[in-house]
């Protein structure tokens, strides 16, 4: 099979073709042929040597659907011909966590697929068959692909730990990333007035295009002050925050009296300051958000289908173009995901 591999850590260039032999599945895994893999900025980072170092050679990507070719002997609930699509890392099951379906803060987590086993730059794939989840009828591998990552935390920030109610405001952060961009579509279908923070005057009309009602262009993170003139002072319901320390304590001034600010992207990983006062005098809510199990995936990828989101996909490439893919990502050239079809 064609496979895009990873032999040394550096830039886009180290990301090249190769044949690799078919995988088979084991007893409790599936083979997929993947039809479509996102190129996720974690992807970026993992084919640097930035963080974890996984061991190499590797096929990188976790953002994929695909279609099951065959089975191992002790998987009874998916057969050949299902249309799947999966979550992005691997845990016990058998923890207090896993037990009552918290499955991302699995206290034994096994790793990430794309890091600690190969992932879904090929065109074919072996998966457990714990990671995944059938693909509505109807919903094109392009936009199952990214359930489990891009629209899953900005979900549950919105619908789940956000608890947004019709009417209500939502302000979301790095509004022009992939998270950001999914946030705004999540909070305008269900009934919620958003307001868009982005860095760039350019990319304004393709968010308000997107659902934003309002756009705020703001460099230095300074735009609590214009979020509460936008909502005659009272601040914003729900903040949506994926960029994290480099805007901060913009998103707090934002927060209206009884507010829930749910942090889904840190991209710095600077301490913040914050009066705690505040937090007890506002009785705001402060929630933390990660990636979703295989009943959030399943209930995600069925909103997508019935409200009809439309995930914004910069360009679909073949496998030879990973490597140019993540050029253009590097250079920040890419508005939404870059769809890898093998």
């Amino acid at each position: 099979m064609k496979a895009v591999v990873l032999r040394a850590y550096g830039g886009p260039e180290e990301l090249k073709l190769e044949e690799l032999p078919r995988p088979s599945p084991a007893p409790d895994e599936a083979l997929l042929r993947v039809r479509a893999c996102g190129v996720c900025h974690l992807d970026m980072i993992v084919r640097s040597g930035m963080r974890s170092r996984p061991k190499l050679p590797l096929v990188i990507g976790h953002e994929l659907s695909g279609e099951i070719i065959e089975v191992g002997a002790a998987v009874t609930d998916f057969a050949p011909g299902d249309r799947v699509a999966s979550i992005n890392y691997q845990v016990c099951g058998e923890c207090k966590w896993c037990r009552v379906g918290r499955v991302s803060l699995c206290m034994h987590p096994r790793g990430e697929i794309g890091q600690v086993r190969q992932g879904g730059y090929a065109e074919y794939v072996a998966i457990p068959r714990a990671n995944l989840v059938r693909i509505p009828d109807g919903l094109p591998f392009e936009h199952a692909c990214l359930g489990a990552c891009c629209f899953a935390p900005p979900y549950k920030a919105v619908r789940q730990v956000g608890r947004v109610r019709p009417g209500e405001t939502v302000v979301v952060t790095g509004a022009s990333g992939g998270l950001g961009m999914a946030a705004i579509q999540i909070a305008r279908v269900s009934g919620a007035r958003t307001i868009a923070i982005t860095t760039s005057q350019a990319k304004v009309e393709r968010l308000k295009a997107l659902g934003a009602d309002e756009v705020i262009v703001s460099r230095d993170g300074t735009f609590g002050d214009d979020v509460r003139k936008l909502t005659g002072g009272i601040g914003a319901d729900l903040v949506v925050e994926t960029v994290g320390g480099a805007v901060f304590p913009g998103p707090l001034r934002s927060l209206a009296r009884g507010g829930r600010y749910v942090v889904i992207g840190e991209l710095t990983g600077k301490p913040v300051e914050i009066n705690l006062a505040l937090v007890i005098l506002k009785e705001w809510e402060i929630y933390g958000v990660e990636s979703a199990s295989r009943e959030d995936l399943n209930e995600i990828l069925h909103f997508m289908h019935r409200t009809a989101l439309q995930p914004t996909i910069w360009k679909t490439m073949p496998l030879d173009a990973a490597a140019e893919a993540h050029r253009q990502l590097t250079n920040r050239e890419v508005v939404g995901r870059i769809i890898l079809k093998p």
